[in-house]
């Protein structure tokens, strides 16, 4: 029995060495890794930083505008015909008053030198009994039926010039025509379009919707800004020139038309334009650098630089942005005016990471938060 019990005790005694060596040799690895750590600097990250900057901040809505020629048409033939000529090319620019289309209108013409015949034929008759008025000859009846058939002669004749007249096209005003196929010989029924005319001239025509919200504090001479590559320098402004007296049934946006002016030889009509619309009044605010703001799935965060023991470091800020004002954007609240904050290289950085910018950063507790 006191075998056995010597036994376990040595067991025992073994187990406890070893325990006790492996516990030396692992506060001996961890002591090397603590002084290694500690001689090893702590890394750095080199980023550019700007200071906050107190500006103005107005609420914005961006909508898609479509660029609408002053004067546009559609022509269409008012009477059936055959083309017997073309005066224009696809896509030049034609005068007002141009020649678009001739119909054949030889018939018409052979109809309208009759009609004219007998115009004259009746006002000559008109005029024998005209002449007998003062004589015993004059007949009342006679003058009253030569009188009327002088007009049913005159009044054929006008009709048959007016068609005469309709079968030749021309354009209402200096625009630039669109392509087409038609050639002399094709016959075209009433009502065929023939070519779509958008009107040249130094200013164009920009459409655009906005929900009914947004539509309230918008009136005619607001100022909009268009932006797209269509537009030379990639932005221009525009003043808006009226409003349609409803809103669209199916989504409740309501149109607008603005004028930009000096484009209408740029912006081709039917394109695309992008349309900020300014519905607020201008408020302060905190301007930053576009770039300095990150975006993550927790939210919008500025990376704030602050001196902690003499040295700068990085530390997450949670930021609610405006609107984006060139290569500047609008912090509404998260940040004050003054704070040193990182921009270019911002997306190295992480919460307490040292950092080198080169700037002096004001301690934490000198900057209030908004």
């Amino acid at each position: 029995m006191l075998r056995r019990l010597l036994a376990w005790l040595v067991v025992i005694l073994a187990i406890a060495g070893i325990a006790g060596g492996l516990g030396v040799y692992k506060y001996n690895e961890i002591q090397l890794a603590t002084a290694a750590s500690q001689a090893t600097p702590e890394p750095v990250e080199a980023v550019h930083s700007v200071r906050a900057r107190e500006g103005e901040w107005s609420a914005t809505t961006r909508a898609i505008g479509t660029v609408v020629a002053l004067r546009q048409v559609d022509i269409r033939n008012e009477i059936a015909g055959v083309i017997a000529e073309i005066g224009f090319k696809s896509g030049e620019v034609v005068e007002a008053g141009a020649l678009l289309v001739q119909l054949d209108v030889r018939q018409e013409q052979a109809a309208l030198a009759a009609a004219e015949a007998d115009t004259r034929l009746a006002k000559l008759t008109l005029d024998r009994r005209e002449s007998l008025r003062a004589s015993a000859a004059f007949n009342q009846q006679e003058f009253d039926r030569a009188r009327e058939e002088h007009a049913s002669a005159s009044a054929r004749a006008q009709n048959l010039a007016v068609i005469v007249d309709k079968k030749r096209l021309v354009a209402p005003f200096r625009a630039r025509v669109g392509i087409t196929d038609w050639q002399p010989g094709a016959y075209l029924d009433a009502g065929t379009l023939i070519v779509t005319l958008q009107g040249v001239a130094p200013d164009a025509y920009v459409d655009f919707s906005l929900p009914q919200d947004d539509a309230a504090a918008i009136r005619a001479g607001t100022r909009v800004t268009l932006s797209g590559p269509a537009i030379p320098g990639g932005t221009a402004l525009a003043d808006i020139v009226a409003e349609d007296n409803s809103a669209d049934g199916s989504n409740r946006a309501i149109r607008f038309r603005a004028v930009a002016k000096g484009f209408g030889e740029t912006l081709r009509p039917g394109t695309f334009v992008d349309v900020t619309v300014t519905t607020s009044e201008p408020q302060p605010t905190v301007l930053v650098p576009l770039a300095s703001v990150r975006r993550s799935p927790a939210g919008q965060h500025v990376f704030v630089l602050v001196e902690e023991q003499g040295k700068l470091r990085a530390r997450m800020r949670q930021v609610t942005t405006g609107a984006v004002q060139g290569d500047d954007i609008a912090v509404l609240k998260g940040l004050a005016t003054g704070e040193l904050i990182a921009t270019s290289g911002s997306f190295k950085l992480r919460e307490g990471l040292l950092v080198d910018t080169g700037a002096v950063a004001q301690p934490a507790a000198e900057v209030g938060v908004n």
